[in-house]
């Protein structure tokens, strides 16, 4: 996230505010909180997401939480699913509305890192007086994009302080652990629903979503990731009309076959942590097959 994208989003941010909004930056107000009917029930909804985003959640906190940090999940509309934060820090947690049920929508809460996130779709940090409301104007938060299996808007995955002061000689650091812990929910979300799919990456990716695909045996594609869909430019919904991939592929200079059959293995291996018997019948192949095929396209290491 360079600082210049963050000021566009902050800008736009602003501008929606003061003109779409009419929102008044000088009133009092307080983040809405969902009863405890209306939390399980959004809970409900979304327990498949808060399940796989646990464990990520709680190693992100570790990571944040001696710099006061709250780790909290959103949903798609700004409600807060999940939150982690230190014991001592509970107090001031119910006094900014940083728990399960507080509603950080950006059209009734202003400016703000979990509502602008999801307005724009992309990371975004709000330090301070980068606030639209005056009464949030001691807040210092940051939030990524969380996409689910099928490439549509999950939430967004946030970190809060009401105390933090200055964070920018760490954001580029603080924003790195946030895209991985929301990459990580994508996969695990991605994994548990393509399991038995093969399953191969497109590339590296630095956004909040890895490019992830699911292949049959034939290698048409089951499933995207939504970094994915934007790679190759693929549409939203079911990608059952796709030609097949891998010889769409081989049909490319770049990646040619080899990279692509390369990283095919190398995914299934991933998948089943190394095991090579597992990644052969993964693949549908013997094992001394596969033994041939890492040799010949030197993955051995």
């Amino acid at each position: 996230m360079t600082t210049t994208l963050s000021r566009t989003c902050l800008t736009a941010s602003w501008a929606r505010c003061s003109t779409n909004y009419n929102l008044d930056p000088s009133e009092r107000w307080e983040t809405e909180v969902l009863s405890q009917p209306e939390l399980r029930f959004v809970s409900g909804r979304t327990q498949r997401l808060i399940q796989s985003a646990l464990p990520e959640m709680q190693h992100l906190h570790r990571l944040v939480d001696r710099l006061d940090f709250t780790v909290m999940l959103a949903d798609p509309t700004g409600i807060v699913l999940s939150r982690h934060t230190q014991r001592s820090q509970l107090s001031g947690c119910r006094r900014w509305r940083f728990q399960a049920g507080a509603v950080w929508d950006e059209q009734n809460a202003g400016t703000n890192a979990i509502g602008t996130c999801l307005r724009e779709e992309r990371p975004v940090m709000v330090v301070h007086d980068q606030h639209w409301r005056l009464c949030f104007r001691k807040l210092t938060g940051m939030a990524v994009p969380v996409y689910n299996s099928i490439g549509e808007l999950a939430g967004a995955m946030n970190i809060c302080s009401f105390t933090a002061e200055n964070v920018v000689p760490a954001a580029q650091l603080l924003m790195d652990a946030l895209l991985t812990t929301a990459r990580r929910v994508e996969e695990k979300l991605f994994h548990d629903r393509f399991g038995q799919a093969m399953i191969m990456t497109l590339g590296p990716s630095t956004s909040s979503s890895s490019m992830l695909v699911a292949l049959d045996r034939d290698g048409h594609v089951q499933g995207a990731t939504h970094a994915s869909r934007q790679h190759m430019n693929w549409p939203e919904g079911e990608l059952s009309s796709l030609p097949a991939l891998l010889p769409l592929l081989d049909a490319q200079e770049e990646p040619n076959f080899r990279r692509a059959e390369a990283q095919v293995i190398h995914s299934a291996l991933a998948t089943v942590h190394g095991n090579v018997s597992a990644a052969a019948r993964l693949l549908g192949v013997s094992r001394a097959t596969l033994h041939r095929k890492i040799r010949a396209l030197d993955l051995e290491r």
